[in-house]
């Protein structure tokens, strides 16, 4: 068995249950909410943060942890002999200095440490963590299991349909001008993951519009791309993807469908209320 340390953040909406059952070590991000920090997991649940997010959620920000965090948590996995290296995925680099405080504490230590950015967040990172602990239980080399992942990380997408234009503006996602707009012509957005980055996938008008645009390109992806797991994922409560879900189990009955919240740090910006759609091309 592969005596790896696995480390990531709370971008991957890994479950508690999880962590615990596989040993992994997880910096939280934090959400802040009227001036107060929340670490995600630590202070509040998911579900907690959701539901104050809902009812205060406007101007909400996020934090990442402190270089000093991930330089003490090196630190105390250098000493530990349970393990010899040390593999960290992180949420897109993009997004967030996580992967760079990571990347700058790990030089600090002497065991063999390989910090990836994921180009991601979400379902797909969580996905890319649960790689490496299937890779602990079996003979595989360690460069073999960080190239699988980094492979993973130019394989993997996450679609978002944003709910609140207005948030997006405050947590500094879209312009003043540009939240302006699309409120006054009703528009509605697909966001996607390009190089790491949030970019505009789609755009149109109505929302009948926007539901035929996604369903088409997930079914592209299962055609063309050999989609096989789909991730449904919601900012609030699990209701919010119900006639999604029947869509998709409808017309792409093949899909194995997984629904999870959204990680709270992406749901501050996009809002309360978005849906989701991640994956990992081959899988």
């Amino acid at each position: 068995m592969n005596k790896i340390a696995i480390v990531t953040d709370s971008a991957a909406g890994l479950s508690r249950e999880y962590i615990n059952q596989h040993d992994i070590k997880v910096l939280p991000m934090s959400v802040i909410i009227d001036g107060k920090a929340y670490r995600e997991g630590v202070d509040a649940s998911t579900e907690e943060i959701y539901d104050m997010l809902k009812n205060s959620g406007e101007g909400a920000k996020t934090s990442q942890p402190l270089f000093g965090e991930f330089l003490e948590m090196y630190e105390a996995l250098d000493k530990d002999d349970a393990y010899d290296s040390i593999v960290a995925i992180h949420a897109s680099s993009e997004l967030t200095g996580t992967y760079q405080s990571s990347l700058s504490a790990s030089e600090e230590v002497n065991k063999t440490v390989h910090v990836i950015d994921s180009r991601i967040g979400s379902y797909p990172l969580g996905k890319m963590i649960k790689t490496v602990v299937e890779a602990r239980g079996s003979n595989e080399a360690l460069l073999d299991v960080v190239q699988k992942v980094k492979d993973l990380t130019h394989q993997a997408q996450l679609y978002l349909l944003p709910q609140s234009f207005s948030q997006m503006r405050k947590s500094g996602r879209v312009s003043a001008s540009q939240s302006m707009l699309a409120s006054l012509l009703n528009i509605h957005l697909k966001l996607m993951f390009e190089d790491g980055k949030v970019i505009v996938g789609e755009k149109v008008r109505t929302k009948k519009k926007l539901v035929n645009a996604v369903m088409n390109k997930l079914e592209e992806h299962v055609k063309e791309d050999a989609v096989r797991t789909l991730a449904i994922v919601y900012a609030g409560n699990e209701s919010l993807i119900h006639d999604w879900k029947e869509r998709i189990e409808d017309r792409l009955g093949n899909l194995e469908l997984v629904v999870e919240p959204l990680v709270p740090v992406a749901g501050v910006h996009t809002g309360h209320g978005t849906v989701g759609f991640g994956f990992i091309k081959g899988y």
